[in-house]
C-alpha cells in the first residue's frame, strides 16, 4: 500500500532521477514545482521502487498526477485505484494525453476530460529567440524600444540574486492590490518567486536578468522538464520601459544558445489577459492535460 509523505528539498536528487526518466514535457514533472507549490496544494509524494507517486490535496478535493518512473502504466494505475479503495476517496488521475489514452485502453470504463486551464504552452525555442515572419511583427516593434535604452543581460546568480528579490517587492507594489479577485493566488506566487530566489542555488534553476542603466528591470528563471524541453517557471518585469517582458523572454531564451528545442511557458489557469498573452507568442502545440475518473 502507497504511504505518503511531504516532500523535501533533500528528496530533489532521488525525485530528479524519476522525473528525468520519464521525460514528461509538463511543468508539473519538475522539482521546483512540485517542491515549492507543495504547501498551496498539499502536496504528498510516495518514492516506490518503480515510481514517485504524487497525491495533491487541494481545498479537499484530491487528484493524483500520474506518476514518474519506469514501471507499467497498468501497475501505475492499479497502485492509485488500491489506494482510493482503501481510504474511501475517489480515484482520480492527472495525466498527458499520451498517457490518458494508454490508460482509457487498459480501462474502459475510464472517463478523461481536458484540463484546459492548466495545459501547458509549448513554443519552439528558435521561434523564441528569432521571432520571425509577420505574426511576431508586433513583439519586434516592442523590442526596438525596448533595445533604444542602455540594456545588458546577464545570468542569474548568487551576484543579483538581492537585486531581484528587491525588484520582486517593487513588481508586487505595481500589480497586487488587496481588492483584487486574484490578490491572492498573486500574493502566493510572489511567496513561491522570493523562496525561489533564496534557493535559486539549492534547486539548480537557469535564469537571466535584465538591467537598463545598470539597475534590474526583468529577471526570470526555470529549469528543464525533459531531454527536449526548459519549463520557463517565472517572469517578471517591471512597467517602467516598453518591451522589457517581450526583451528577457528572448535573451533568456538566446542564453541557453539551442540546448532545448522546446520552451514551456506553462499554463493560463482560466486568466483571460494571461491566456491572450501567451497565445501571443503563438505556441507550436499545447500539452495537453486530462483529468481521469474511473466507474
Amino acid at each position: 500500500m502507497l504511504e505518503f509523505r511531504k516532500i523535501e528539498l533533500c528528496d530533489k536528487l532521488k525525485v530528479e532521477e524519476y522525473l528525468f526518466g520519464s521525460n514528461f514535457r509538463g511543468c508539473e514533472y519538475t522539482f521546483g514545482n512540485i517542491f515549492l507549490w507543495s504547501n498551496y496544494y498539499n502536496t504528498e509524494i510516495c518514492i516506490t521502487d518503480e515510481f514517485c507517486f504524487e497525491k495533491i490535496n487541494e481545498d479537499n478535493n484530491i487528484h493524483f498526477v500520474y506518476p514518474y518512473g519506469n514501471g507499467q502504466v497498468k501497475t501505475a494505475v492499479n497502485s492509485i485505484i488500491g489506494y482510493s479503495e482503501h481510504n474511501n476517496i475517489r480515484p482520480v488521475i492527472c495525466a498527458n494525453k499520451e498517457i490518458t489514452g494508454k490508460i482509457l485502453d487498459l480501462y474502459p470504463n475510464a472517463k478523461a476530460n481536458l484540463y484546459r486551464d492548466f495545459c501547458d504552452y509549448i513554443y519552439l525555442a528558435d521561434d523564441l529567440e528569432n521571432l520571425k515572419g509577420k505574426k511576431y511583427h508586433g513583439k519586434r516593434n516592442h523590442l526596438n524600444r525596448f533595445y533604444e535604452n542602455n540594456w545588458s543581460f546577464e545570468r542569474l546568480n548568487s551576484d543579483n540574486i538581492s537585486e531581484c528579490l528587491e525588484m520582486n517587492k517593487l513588481w508586487s507594489k505595481e500589480n497586487i492590490s488587496e481588492n483584487s479577485e486574484d490578490s491572492n493566488n498573486k500574493l502566493a506566487e510572489l511567496d513561491v518567486v522570493q523562496r525561489s530566489l533564496e534557493l535559486y542555488d539549492e534547486l539548480g534553476y537557469d535564469g537571466g536578468v535584465l538591467r537598463v542603466d545598470g539597475t534590474v528591470q526583468a529577471f526570470t528563471f526555470g529549469e528543464r522538464s525533459s531531454d527536449d524541453t526548459f519549463v520557463v517557471h517565472v517572469e517578471k518585469a517591471l512597467r517602467k520601459y516598453q518591451g522589457a517582458y517581450t526583451a528577457i523572454n528572448r535573451e533568456f531564451v538566446k542564453s541557453l544558445e539551442g540546448r532545448y528545442k522546446y520552451i514551456n511557458r506553462e499554463e493560463d489557469t482560466g486568466a483571460e489577459n494571461l491566456r491572450k498573452s501567451k497565445l501571443s507568442y503563438h505556441p507550436v502545440f499545447l500539452e495537453e492535460k486530462y483529468l481521469i475518473s474511473f466507474e
